[in-house]
């Protein structure tokens, strides 16, 4: 189905593959450090070397020069347990649905104000359509994958505009990434913070 949303087929026309669109990752911010498999060209690399680690509050060097493999139980897991924000993580996840409701409402009002145009007008004008999976990463936090395509008034039976390409896309997608905050109130005496 995705690909039939970027190529045609499945009763979408061919002629959608023309249609701007964007591949993104929405990923969480870092609730401390924790063990990754990191990799370059083929190589595993160590996985968070410092060449002078500083010891934590807690009296533990943040720093791992192990090569992880890819089924490590260690993956994802805190480099310091005391360290680590787990009520921010349980906060984000929870806050996950509504950071991408308010995350698709900023995009098409930047895509308005990129375009010069009304909220109204651009919707008029043009139809944003979204396919996206919620995913969990290793440290247990969810992140989004999404493809963004921009349509015709009647969807991708409709050539977008001529004003409405690739990179008027991205331009909107990385001001409404930034703009996209969620401020969760203190909750049981735990101080107020703010998600993105």
């Amino acid at each position: 189905l995705i690909r039939a949303g970027l190529t045609g087929g499945k009763g979408i026309p061919a002629t959608v593959a023309a249609h701007p669109a964007a591949f993104l990752t929405l990923t969480a911010p870092s609730f401390g450090p924790v063990h990754a498999r990191r990799e370059r060209n083929g190589r595993v690399l160590r996985c968070r070397p410092r060449r002078a680690p500083r010891p934590c509050p807690h009296d533990t060097t943040l720093a791992c020069g192990q090569q992880h493999g890819p089924d490590d139980s260690l993956l994802g897991e805190p480099i310091c347990p005391g360290c680590y924000d787990y009520t921010g993580t349980v906060l984000f996840n929870a806050c996950a649905p509504e950071l991408w409701r308010r995350f698709t409402i900023t995009l098409r009002r930047a895509l308005a104000r990129q375009a010069g145009l009304t909220a109204k007008t651009l919707a008029a004008q043009v139809r944003v359509s979204f396919a996206k999976v919620a995913e969990y990463q290793h440290r247990g936090v969810v992140h989004f994958h999404a493809i963004i395509r921009l349509d015709g008034p009647a969807g991708p039976v409709t050539e977008p505009p001529a004003w409405a390409t690739f990179d008027l896309l991205a331009a909107a997608i990385a001001q409404a990434a930034h703009a996209v905050r969620v401020h969760i109130p203190a909750v049981s005496g735990l101080p107020a913070r703010t998600l993105a």
